[in-house]
């Protein structure tokens, strides 16, 4: 409290309230650059963290198969290789490779066992087309069973039409995104019939419509119970293309799948990787917006060093009597430094509160956005620590912009100043 009633602080609010217009402006600067730091970086870290929330909630943390290779060595490559000869094989036929996990019954045993592993569900998946009326979609079947994919990915909760038990007990049920059965006019009772790549049909009956809020997969998905995906297939009832593990910890999903991967001879995708494209755009979108944002505060900045060089050069006079009282270069160096951080401070305040009003007014606005995913209103991170960052990240900047005026003003000899007058 000494410090607010020293002569130092109390010149420095004279200096600012004798240039009341230039101060609100260099205010506003600051006011400005962190409401928009709160919105648009608050913007994208909550878009971001509701899209992996979604991600880690509807699909595997691992998801295990057998990778089918596109590119396969010629049987001469494979017998007649000595380093010296180029064999040249035109128009080979490729190896038929079944997708189908050997053992799968037993590896999702194994598998569940783990102590890290909270769930395994069985899954096969298979391209289909989906026929209702005169529309004809294409689209994926997911065959599973229900109860496990459930208890380890909450399909339940993003069920918006239809009861989802009715899968098992419907012995032709079926549930389809939310998009895809808008595509095919689709409705609860609805009787349709699904096709799959080796001409097998069924009927099925829609027993509900299930909405994920990430777009690819609503305009695409289709579940059915794991039987009837093996009729669609026409395999055996052993038969599994996928398992899909939920994790207690997702943090663990790389070096478990790595771990999976070497163990059972299979593919072991972690949903990291999964989704490493857009993580990628999620990475440069970061960037933008912090070099946006830093640009503001560097603006507003320089804003606060012309007002006090400024009034550095119009106070000189003040400076030169304060000198030739006693005031050493600290103390004016420190009255200085004082003005840009109440500037700071204060513009700061407002800054945050500024911010966090547009994020409520923007987020209440429904928005029905469709991108990566959908969602009615936009999402902001508006945790306090978020704020804290902003607010420190604005308060350095404006120091930082009224060191050199301080540093300058200190400086100053006073002798010459009294000469020059």
């Amino acid at each position: 409290m000494s410090f607010f009633k020293s002569p130092s602080f109390r010149i420095a609010m004279t200096h600012l309230l004798s240039k009341k217009r230039q101060t609100i402006v260099a205010m506003l600067g600051v006011t400005f650059g962190i409401a928009i730091f709160i919105f648009q970086a608050g913007l994208m870290s909550g878009f971001q963290t509701m899209f992996i929330e979604q991600t880690v909630n509807t699909s595997a943390n691992i998801r295990i198969y057998n990778d089918v290779q596109g590119e396969r060595p010629s049987l001469l490559d494979r017998f007649h290789d000595d380093g010296k000869t180029w064999n040249v094989v035109r128009n080979q036929k490729p190896e038929v490779e079944d997708p189908k996990l050997k053992n799968g019954k037993q590896l999702m045993d194994i598998i569940s066992r783990h102590p890290d592993v909270a769930g395994v569900s069985p899954f096969i998946g298979s391209q289909a087309i989906f026929k209702l009326g005169i529309a004809q979609i294409s689209g994926r079947v997911s065959g599973v069973e229900i109860e496990k994919e459930n208890a380890i990915f909450s399909v339940e909760k993003y069920m918006i039409e239809g009861d989802l038990r009715k899968l098992e007990t419907t012995p032709n049920g079926i549930i389809l995104g939310e998009g895809l059965a808008m595509k095919l006019g689709a409705k609860v009772g609805d009787n349709m019939f699904v096709v799959s790549p080796k001409g097998i049909g069924l009927d099925l009956k829609v027993v509900g419509i299930h909405k994920s809020g990430i777009v690819e997969l609503d305009n695409s998905r289709a579940y059915i119970n794991i039987r009837n995906a093996q009729k669609l297939l026409n395999v055996d009832g052993s038969y599994i293309t996928d398992l899909n593990i939920k994790l207690k910890d997702i943090n663990k999903a790389k070096p478990l799948s790595l771990y999976f991967q070497e163990k059972f001879g299979y593919t072991a995708q972690d949903w990291e990787s999964a989704n490493a494209n857009i993580f990628s755009v999620f990475k440069i979108q970061n960037m933008v917006t912090y070099l946006i944002i830093a640009s503001i505060l560097i603006v507003s900045g320089f804003g606060i060093f012309n007002i006090l060089m400024m009034i550095i050069y119009e106070k000189l006079p003040d400076i030169a009597i304060l000198k030739a009282t006693g005031f050493k270069d600290k103390d004016i160096r420190t009255i200085f430094l004082t003005e840009s951080l109440v500037i700071g401070i204060l513009g700061g305040l407002l800054g945050l509160a500024v911010g966090y009003a547009l994020q409520q007014i923007v987020g209440h606005i429904k928005m029905d956005v469709r991108g990566f995913v959908a969602m009615e209103y936009l999402q902001f991170n508006s945790s306090p620590g978020f704020f804290v960052f902003a607010y420190m990240f604005g308060l350095i900047a404006t120091a930082l912009a009224g060191y050199i005026p301080a540093r300058k003003a200190s400086k100053v000899d006073a002798i010459d100043i009294i000469r020059s007058k």
